[in-house]
């Protein structure tokens, strides 16, 4: 299965996503999943266009900092900040677009939003 990468951007009607590695490849949704649907439509019509049949094929999701705090507001800031090792008042400032983090940071940040959701992944829950 071939994986690319889409890019995603959100504004105050959706969110808009595309793939660098297949130019001309963009889509816009009213949410994530419906943008990942259309862009699925636009990687057929740009291989119906090369005249080669479209691969399988699933997505990376990508976003920066301040996107990935819009597209995820249930996160609690101050606590994800906790469990990184920084600051709360500066990872608000990276959610809000006031500061931009450097490539260590980022690093460190999505280091830990990984490990939250592995281990997500393994809970399972109980009924009473």
């Amino acid at each position: 299965m071939k994986k690319y990468k889409l890019i995603i951007e959100k504004n105050k009607d959706g969110f808009w996503g595309r793939i660098d590695k297949l130019k001309g490849v963009y889509s816009f949704g009213e949410s994530i999943e419906e943008l990942q649907s259309n862009i699925h439509e636009a990687i057929e019509l740009y291989f119906e266009d090369k005249g080669t049949r479209k691969p399988n094929c699933d997505f990376e999701l990508v976003m920066d900092i301040r996107e990935f705090f819009i597209v995820n507001d249930f996160i609690n800031i101050t606590t994800l900040a906790k469990k990184i090792g920084m600051n709360p008042s500066l990872l608000r400032q990276y959610s809000r677009g006031i500061k931009y983090p450097s490539l260590k940071q980022v690093n460190k940040i999505e280091k830990t939003i990984k490990e939250l959701g592995e281990q997500l992944v393994k809970t399972q829950l109980q009924a009473h």
